[in-house]
């Protein structure tokens, strides 16, 4: 490639027509094909975590395999956007599959919803934008009435939105698979990308809804379990023993097969995990092509820069790096380098933000204090060990068990195997066996998203709001020894990693982590809330007053080493606020009819709260 004939680089390189259509840059993974659909597996699922190419494949198969309306079996729209690929080497099986099937695709990664009745109606959605494709059918000679009646139903959105209608949804993919058979005389192939995407955001919407109506006890997080019940149905088709000739599936975590795929014959996973070459460089750029990508736009010599930031991870006997990352840097430079202008003393960052990781907030205020150490390890750059949960559901989340929390972060990005560490008899266990695995974080890029996204939430967010609704009351009734115990044990599941860097006097901490504690109340629960309140002849370090304004509290802080003797501490810190009188603008109020002063000295994980009533 000359300087002259640089190809574009996709803007958005999820759709595989679109990307030939523009002409692209493009890592070709056309030999797949080949190795994916002469497999005797009638249903592959493929787990990898966001930005790696799923779409991007799956959009890839489509294009290949599916019959031409128009022209049926006709391959000229093949040849043009697979001129130039690997496949058509192949002369033998382009024959026999090239423009040769029906197709059904499907994405469900836009299938959310606040609530399970939201989410139902993205889902038809979906399926009704699906069945437009095939409207087409209704003309045909092949289908009887009553085919044509039920593709007639999904066709009409507002019936398909009515959930008392979701029978039908339920078995949408049948309906319309049955009719691509009598159509073409074919069993169609079956492509689902992100399928597990309705599952993670109805748990993660759980978990939120739960939270915010911790106070009603009639309450119930059934969101979840309705879109389990919801998609058992919608997979019922892959039980069918013909109905199709072979269905793909992508998503980033591996639903126990016992939950939703109940019954669904010869289905295999291939996770970040599994021991086969055949697939371990289908999705992702390894390190050959990534390479070969930097070479062709005259950046091979930022190799080594790139490979410290962006690699690290290794499937089975390759190592792997983030399609979207390489595509970024090169777009991003490339005319910079050729300047000569570019300097680079750090590379972007491009993952944070481009991927979910909803489902990890269940765990916040669960973590144990091995946990932490388990965080503050993986900063430092070694590998940990956990068991690692092959047959987890989105469902056990609420059991918050740290090794699913651990497995998440390997499943979602942030981690990836240390081959070396786990053994090798570890991984040829039975799936439904946990596995005693070691992991770390890939590269400089997800250590600095673990830092900001990790990290920081679960220093913040460190308390379900149930947990600190009872402590902020236990203060306002002078309950000192209980609210001591309370922040004690919190301390104890709080994720406090060293950062090196930090200057600030340790008050500063603790005082950060008091005031990221009571933002988890109930919204509402205080009429008034004040950080570094000015009051009476200083600054009170936290005051907040009840929601009918008859109840203040005053706290101030203070941190020793471990060892001192934070009961004087503690009391040090009520008399700064009795003389420093940061409780008389309240003393005269007529609504406030108490005032509790409560002095809290920490000391690494411990504390003591002393208390004395102004009012």
């Amino acid at each position: 490639m000359s300087n002259n004939d640089f190809l574009p680089l996709p803007d958005n390189p999820d759709c595989y027509e679109d990307l030939k259509d523009d002409n692209c840059y493009f890592v070709d993974k056309t030999e797949y094909l080949k190795t994916i659909f002469t497999s005797s597996t009638k249903v592959l699922l493929f787990t990898r975590p966001r930005r790696f190419g799923k779409t991007l494949l799956m959009t890839m198969f489509e294009s290949f395999l599916k019959i031409n309306p128009e022209k049926p079996f006709d391959t000229s729209v093949q040849q043009k956007y697979f001129k130039g690929t690997k496949i058509l080497e192949d002369k033998e099986f382009c024959q026999k599959f090239m423009g040769q099937y029906p197709v059904i695709e499907i994405s469900l990664k836009d299938v959310d919803g606040d609530n399970f009745e939201e989410a139902y109606e993205c889902f038809a959605s979906t399926i009704f934008r699906l069945a437009s494709e095939y409207q087409y059918l209704l003309n045909s000679p092949n289908l009887s009435d009553s085919d044509k009646e039920e593709l007639t139903y999904l066709n009409n959105l507002s019936y398909l939105a009515n959930v008392k209608n979701q029978l039908r949804l339920k078995n949408s993919l049948r309906t319309i698979a049955t009719a691509l058979y009598k159509e073409y005389g074919k069993y169609p192939i079956l492509l689902i990308d992100e399928y597990d995407v309705p599952l993670a955001n109805a748990s993660f919407h759980d978990l939120q809804n739960a939270k915010a109506n911790s106070d009603d006890k009639k309450f119930k997080a059934d969101y979840h379990s309705r879109m389990v019940t919801l998609m058992k149905g919608f997979f019922g088709i892959l039980k069918d023993k013909k109905t199709l000739t072979k269905t793909i599936l992508t998503g980033c975590l591996k639903v126990a097969k016992n939950s939703l795929f109940t019954g669904v014959n010869n289905f295999k996973v291939n996770t970040v995990l599994s021991e086969n070459e055949d697939y371990t460089g289908i999705i992702g750029f390894t390190k050959e092509e990534t390479y070969k990508f930097l070479k062709d736009y005259k950046m091979d010599n930022f190799a080594q820069k790139v490979k410290e930031h962006y690699d690290g991870y290794k499937f089975y006997d390759k190592e792997m790096f983030c399609p979207w990352d390489i595509v970024s840097f090169i777009s991003d430079y490339y005319k910079k380098n050729l300047k000569g202008t570019l300097k680079l003393n750090r590379l972007e960052n491009y993952w944070e933000g481009t991927t979910s990781d909803k489902s990890l907030s269940g765990y916040i205020g669960y973590l144990t204090d091995k946990d932490n150490q388990k965080m503050q390890d993986l900063v430092d750059g070694k590998a940990i060990g956990f068991q690692l949960n092959e047959s987890m559901n989105y469902d056990c989340l609420s059991q918050h068990d740290s090794n699913d929390f651990w497995s998440l972060l390997l499943h979602s990005g942030y981690l990836t195997l240390d081959w070396q560490k786990t053994d090798e008899a570890e991984l040829s266990k039975d799936s439904k066996t946990n596995k005693e695995i070691f992991a770390r974080i890939p590269n400089l890029e997800i250590l600095e998203c673990f830092e900001h996204n990790i990290k920081h939430r679960f220093n913040t967010e460190i308390a379900p709001n149930s947990v600190a609704n009872t402590l902020a009351n236990n203060l306002f009734e002078g309950k000192a020894e209980i609210a001591s115990d309370t922040i004690y044990n919190l301390l104890q599941s709080y994720i406090s990693i060293r950062d090196n860097a930090t200057k600030a006097p340790h008050e500063n901490y603790y005082h950060g982590y008091l005031n990221g504690l009571f933002s988890n109340c109930s919204i509402n629960f205080f009429s008034e809330y004040h950080s570094n309140y000015e009051s009476g002849d200083g600054y009170a370090d936290i005051v907040f007053k009840s929601k009918r304004e008859d109840k203040v509290v005053i706290i101030e802080i203070k941190s020793a080493n471990v060892g001192d003797d934070l009961i004087s501490l503690s009391n040090d810190a009520l008399s700064q606020i009795e003389s420093k009188n940061y409780a008389t603008p309240f003393m005269n109020k007529q609504m406030v009819r108490t005032i509790y002063a409560y002095g809290i000295a920490f000391s690494g994980k411990n504390c003591y709260v002393s208390v004395k009533k102004f009012k």
